[in-house]
């Protein structure tokens, strides 16, 4: 399945650096794909024939908080289509949808698109459409990454940083400090540099430092 999925990122994000295992501070929950471009993380749990789904609705939720668009691909065994229900009314017949254990749990988190991914077959089939972007929260984004690489954001925008920085103190500054749009693509640059990663993933995207604005001067200091 992963194999299929892989070419799939890349078409749909080419300019992404695919990562493989991406780990989260904030939870013990690892990304089983990551798509990160320069603006937005995608992410991907991937669930095969043999797997359980235990984990998964706590799996989703942990993802939903850094990422613009969660992908749940799923073994054709698990995203099966279920006859409508019928039941039988004052006037005739009512019905309603049937869902698989696993669907409920997706629908039950929301906001999740789904692929069929039938390994033997070779094909992908989205099955379940999200067209909404999600907006990330800027701490939990800021939460995956090293203090290194906070120390790294907080220097390119001219932020001071004490001589012993605290990870918990980086975050909460850098998220009241910088705007939004900042924050998302400064994790996204700190992640495609990271060189740091499960066997398979891209290898490290490195940009030349962006010019400073004025503004970026008048930013507060570290307390």
């Amino acid at each position: 399945m992963r194999a299929l999925i892989v070419p799939e990122l890349r078409k749909r994000y080419p300019t992404a650096r695919i990562i493989h295992e991406l780990p989260l501070r904030y939870s013990t929950n690892r990304i089983d794909l990551a798509a990160v471009t320069e603006r937005e993380i995608v992410s991907v749990e991937i669930k095969s024939s043999r797997d359980v789904m235990d984990r998964l609705e706590a799996q989703l939720r942990n993802f939903k908080p850094v990422c613009s668009r969660v992908i749940c691909a799923l073994a054709p065994r698990w995203n099966e289509k279920l006859p409508m229900l019928e039941r039988p009314t004052k006037y005739g017949s009512a019905f309603s949808m049937q869902y698989t254990p696993t669907q409920e749990i997706i629908n039950r988190v929301g906001g999740i698109e789904v692929w069929t991914v039938d390994a033997a077959a070779g094909s992908i089939d989205v099955t379940d459409r999200n067209y909404h972007t999600r907006k990330p929260w800027l701490a939990q984004m800021l939460d995956m990454l090293h203090v290194a690489e906070l120390v790294t954001i907080a220097e390119r925008h001219r932020i001071v940083v004490p001589k012993r920085p605290v990870h918990l103190k980086l975050v909460s500054d850098l998220a009241d400090l910088l705007q939004g749009r900042e924050v998302v693509a400064a994790v996204c640059r700190a992640l495609r540099e990271r060189d740091a990663f499960s066997e398979g993933t891209d290898a490290p995207i490195f940009i030349e430092p962006p010019m400073e604005r004025p503004e970026a001067t008048s930013r507060g200091l570290f307390q």
